[in-house]
């Protein structure tokens, strides 16, 4: 009787472990599909009432952050549609307002009035930029943009942009330092993407800078583009190019914070890179974009 019953028990022992070994071999698959397949179904091959429920449970779960995954594309896509369709029918008016404004300023006589016409000028102005960042912000997170890629004078382009600046740079008292090359350096890059780019590390300069704004051109294996300027505040250069990053959220009138993510974007889309680093009191910026070749 007692040889019967440790019989039964090795038996029930035997079978016991091999439940639990597929049991673990199982979890060990559900593991494996739940991480490669991110939010997908999860499948068993051994019948277990327990481990179905479990598995049942898990896909129920799957189905639910899916449905939410999809729900929340659409409605950030109908976000980003609504910042751009109001962008676009924003921009008509206040340009028209700049237009006003800018007309009525010259033929005022009153130096009081002339003033109060500036200051609405500045925030009409200001108000301009910022729907043209919203609006380019939602072309630039939709994809939109197919940049036609060439042979650009990258050096061209800075010094374009300087000058386009020329008042900002007077009006804030900075010298922008460059010295042209003696030959032309050329990029693989969309003109007017790129264009866009050193506009916006301008006036990112411009609006931080304490004194003096310098830019250097390099070629290697590729052009490397450097801006840097002075600062008299810590900047999170792990942050900086992020989307809405200001470095005093306090400071007002110094816009939302678009054109540096925007600056990484375009580059990226152009096969380039962008970094920011603090040096000795400096914000530097380094562009580096795939060198023409014919």
């Amino acid at each position: 009787m007692m040889y019967l019953i440790i019989s039964i028990l090795i038996i029930v022992v035997f079978f016991l472990s091999v439940k639990l070994c597929f049991i673990k071999r199982q979890l060990k698959k559900i593991a494996e599909q739940m991480k490669e397949q991110d939010e997908g179904l999860v499948s068993v091959d051994f019948v277990d009432k327990d481990l179905e429920t479990v598995v049942l449970h898990i896909n129920e779960k799957a189905e639910k952050m899916q449905k939410l995954k999809v729900d929340a594309l659409k409605n950030e896509q109908a976000m980003k549609t609504s910042i751009s369709m109001i962008s676009h029918d924003m921009r008509t008016p206040l340009t028209s307002v700049i237009g006003y404004l800018q007309l009525a300023e010259k033929s005022c006589k009153d130096e009081k009035t002339s003033q109060d016409i500036r200051i609405a000028l500045d925030r009409a102005k200001y108000s301009n930029k910022l729907v043209d960042d919203f609006f380019e912000l939602s072309v630039v997170d939709a994809n939109q943009y197919t940049p036609v890629m060439d042979k650009v004078n990258i050096c061209e382009v800075v010094c374009e942009e300087i000058l386009a600046n020329y008042l900002d740079f007077e009006r804030k008292g900075i010298t922008p330092l460059f010295e042209q090359a003696d030959e032309e350096i050329s990029v693989l890059a969309d003109h007017k993407l790129l264009a866009r780019v050193i506009q916006n590390l301008i006036s990112n300069g411009i609006k931080y800078s304490t004194g003096e704004m310098e830019f250097s051109i390099t070629v290697s294996d590729c052009v490397t583009l450097v801006i840097s300027n002075s600062v008299s505040e810590a900047i999170d250069t792990e942050k900086i190019f992020d989307k809405f990053y200001r470095a005093d959220a306090s400071r007002k009138g110094e816009g939302a914070g678009l054109g540096l993510y925007i600056c990484r974007k375009l580059v990226e889309e152009m096969n380039g890179t962008i970094v920011a680093q603090n040096a000795k009191g400096k914000l530097i910026i380094t562009v580096e974009m795939l060198t023409y070749e014919n």
